[in-house]
């Protein structure tokens, strides 16, 4: 076996190759031919013949000669700084000597403020055939910013201050420092983190300041039950199951809820309900003291009446109110002939139309008086005109009574449930828009609402709480001993029924109404109506059916009219306090009176309230 030993790097060397010994003269008789690409093979190189011919005898039994490496100090090292500003090269070059047949060589050429690369160069072919070479190159004041400074937009989406980003060793951004953003809901400081070849080395927590955004809020997290026992009920048959037993409990639904957005603390905490219902209740005192007052003026000019007495009532029969008032002198009457009245009384206004005037004479007393209607009898004879009627088109029910009153100066409300009524359902004859309006209402059990002072007509269900409901239902108005001056109650038998059957006409609909938790087995009389034209219709028209069956208790209650105790009105729930208890009523109707004593001159306001409630069995 030859061993061959190298001074010098192998590269870029031909086949075959030819050794040459001591005075450069060829090996005689012997030639190296590589069948495989060179590699990374060191040196001393042995050679290895196959078969018997064997190798001539060298001159020298040593070939080659032992390679040492010694480190030494560069034999030279220059450094060359150049700064200058606005595209001029900064440099930094080094050129190292090496004692060995390559130089290494670093060279750094940075151009500031232009778009050239800052490149950095690394060129070691080092005891390798083909050189070793690695670039990066960092782009400097380009269009994606390195550092941008304090750039602030008040009260706008925009970031008010992006502060420094910084890229080390290629890892990605390493460092970004405060990202304030005020009232736009984004986020307030950005984590700052420094990353070292690929590790966390420092990190800081996020800061948020100001007010957050708005958002929904989503969660699954386990929500307890409400406060109480926990009841259980097993949709199948107990088995024979191991002691002790397992209960398993189904993961939360996800639930949402919205955040509006605000600083620190919620902004959408746990509220009460707003739209809770607060019966009236006058306060219970020793005394009241009282100053009642009526004034009355003529609408068209605000002209002053005065009156000695006034009373007006309402009922759910009736589809306006009715009132008649006593003046004071000739002179007053003739003021208020065929003129709409504003009466108010103890700072609550009415509307009275003094339609029919009067006088009555005795000896040495002459009395002028007035009976009338509320405002809503402008739209009745003798203002308006009966007209006859048939709805060419198919319209709702809403829609219908809109095209009555259209461009009359009156607006309708709906409380009710709307539906639909075909072409040609509904007809009348010689009937003014009151009139109609009120057969509408009656004809699907409801009553007409009128507001006089902004000419609003609201439908509403003539029992807006059915009688076997009360007791859940909160009262407009709770009245107690100190403010009843007179009561009295009488009952009233009616047949009892738990089903009824509401039928259409020609383009009607047949429904049988029944009261929910009976057997619907004692029906009332048949009701039949034209407007009966789809299930909601007979629906309500069957409840009000079925909340008139059976006996009722009628109570007349005597009161003031005070501050907190306003006069009532037609389908309000009354609660009457009877000890301890309360029993809760339909307000059927009422009537207001008020008079000026001539002798005195001290005015006395009552109102007297007739009440409708369901007998109680024994």
């Amino acid at each position: 076996m030859i061993a061959i030993r190298f001074t010098h790097q192998i590269s870029n060397n031909t086949q075959p190759l030819s050794l040459y010994f001591a005075g450069n003269e060829p090996f005689a008789g012997v030639t190296i031919r590589f069948d495989k690409p060179w590699g990374n093979y060191t040196s001393p190189l042995y050679l290895r013949f196959n078969g018997d011919v064997e190798p001539p005898l060298p001159v020298d039994t040593t070939i080659g000669i032992e390679c040492g490496i010694t480190w030494v100090n560069p034999l030279q090292i220059e450094q060359q700084v150049i700064l200058a500003e606005a595209a001029n090269k900064l440099g930094v070059e080094v050129d190292s000597t090496y004692q060995v047949t390559a130089n290494p060589t670093i060279e750094i050429a940075s151009r500031w403020d232009s778009k050239q690369s800052i490149g950095v160069a690394y060129d070691a072919p080092w005891s390798l055939n083909p050189d070793v070479r690695s670039d990066f190159s960092l782009r400097w004041a380009m269009p994606l910013s390195h550092q941008a400074l304090l750039n602030i937009e008040w009260l706008t989406s925009l970031s008010h201050r992006v502060d420094n980003a910084l890229h080390w060793l290629d890892i990605a951004a390493h460092t970004q420092s405060v990202d304030i953003v005020w009232r736009d809901g984004a986020e307030h400081q950005i984590e700052f983190a420094i990353s070292y070849r690929g590790q966390v080395c420092d990190s800081q927590l996020l800061v948020s300041w100001g007010p957050h955004q708005a958002r929904w809020i989503c969660s699954t997290n386990y929500r307890p039950p409400e406060p109480g026992l926990i009841k259980m009920r097993f949709s199948e048959p107990w088995a024979n199951s191991p002691s002790p037993l397992a209960l398993r409990f189904e993961a939360s639904p996800e639930y949402c809820y919205w955040d509006n957005g605000g600083g620190l603390f919620d902004a959408n905490p746990t509220l009460p309900n707003l739209d809770f219902k607060i019966p009236l209740e006058p306060q219970v005192r020793r005394s009241y003291l009282m100053q009642p007052q009526i004034s009355c003026i003529r609408v068209s000019d605000s002209l002053a009446v005065v009156l000695k007495s006034v009373s007006i009532s309402q009922s759910r029969s009736q589809w306006t109110s009715s009132g008649n008032v006593t003046f004071s002198s000739r002179i007053d009457a003739e003021r208020a002939a065929n003129e709409l009245l504003k009466i108010t009384i103890n700072g609550y206004d009415f509307y009275l139309l003094c339609e029919v005037p009067s006088e009555s004479k005795a000896f040495g007393k002459l009395s002028y008086s007035a009976s009338g209607r509320g405002r809503f009898a402008e739209l009745s004879a003798p203002y308006v005109k009966a007209i006859n009627y048939v709805n060419t088109q198919a319209r709702s029910f809403m829609g219908l009574m809109g095209d009555i009153i259209e461009n009359m100066g009156w607006t309708l409300v709906s409380e009710i449930t709307d539906y639909n009524v075909p072409a040609n359902a509904f007809s009348y004859a010689a009937k003014t828009p009151a009139e109609v309006l009120n057969m509408m209402a009656s004809a699907i059990g409801a009553m007409l609402d009128i507001d006089n002072e902004t000419k609003t007509i609201t439908v509403i269900p003539q029992w807006p709480t059915v009688p076997w409901d009360v007791d859940n239902a909160v009262p407009d108005v709770i009245l107690h001993d100190a403010v009843i001056l007179d009561f009295s109650e009488k009952r009233e038998i009616r047949p009892d029924a738990n089903a009824v059957f509401v039928r259409g006409e020609q383009q009607g609909v047949a429904v049988k109404v029944k009261r929910t938790g009976t057997a619907g087995d004692n029906f009332a009389a048949d009701i039949v109506d034209k407007l009966i034209t789809d299930n909601q219709a007979a629906r309500m028209r069957g409840t009000v059916e079925l909340a008139n069956a059976g006996n009722k208790v009628h109570s007349s209650i005597r009161t003031k009219v005070m501050a907190d105790l306003p006069p009532m009105r037609p389908g309000m729930l009354v609660g009457v306090r009877k000890g301890t208890e309360v029993f809760k009523s339909v307000c059927d109707g009422f009537t207001i009176n008020a008079s000026v004593s001539e002798s005195t001159g001290v005015v006395t306001v009552n109102q007297t309230v007739t009440l409708l409630r369901n007998e109680v069995a024994a």
